[in-house]
């Protein structure tokens, strides 16, 4: 599901399907993915009102780091992610997190990385069945949650995390992927 892009493509090396995820930078996290010097988690319930929830979230902290020019983008992308994850976690009876089980629908865990000219959205659902882009028919309400969020970003994609059921979906957007709202679609700056 991971698709190379031009953009950052000096300082990224994305991995999918070995756990590791998006590779930058040193250190490892416990999300397996490099250090990143601005970060923040957010743990919600696998409910519809998490959505919401994370777009204000993002939206916020983007702020908070400078990089109010990305808000519409990432919040669009978060939104989709989310999405995706809870409800890729309705009937799911428990799951196994860093080594732990927890039985009850798990939640969905956010998180949000920076070096301040890209931004890594990653999401955490239970649900081990990876994503796939789909092509819905015009007059369908869902499925395109993944074409959003491959338009919107420079790298997407998923991979399980060790010691953990489910899976985590991640896209990067960088300082020149924004939303152009005046034609509705993504461009390159």
């Amino acid at each position: 599901m991971s698709r190379r892009a031009d953009a950052g493509a000096e300082t990224c090396q994305a991995h999918t399907g070995c756990g590791t995820g998006p590779v930058f930078f040193r250190e490892w996290d416990d999300v397996g993915s490099y250090s990143w010097p601005l970060r923040t988690h957010l743990e919600l319930a696998a409910l519809s009102s998490a959505v919401p929830c994370a777009r204000l979230h993002a939206k916020q902290v983007l702020w908070e780091w400078g990089l109010s020019h990305l808000a519409e983008t990432v919040t669009l992308v978060v939104s989709e992610l989310v999405t995706n994850s809870v409800h890729a976690s309705k009937g799911l009876i428990g799951s196994r997190y860093n080594g732990q089980w927890s039985p009850g629908t798990p939640p969905v865990r956010m998180w949000l990385q920076s070096d301040r000219e890209l931004v890594l959205i990653q999401v955490w659902d239970g649900n081990e069945q990876m994503p796939e882009v789909q092509q819905p028919e015009p007059d369908v309400e869902h499925g395109r949650g993944l074409f959003i969020v491959e338009s919107l970003s420079d790298d997407y994609g998923a991979y399980p995390l060790e010691r953990s059921s489910g899976k985590l979906v991640w896209a990067l957007v960088s300082a020149t992927q924004q939303l152009d709202t005046s034609l509705g679609r993504s461009v390159c700056r």
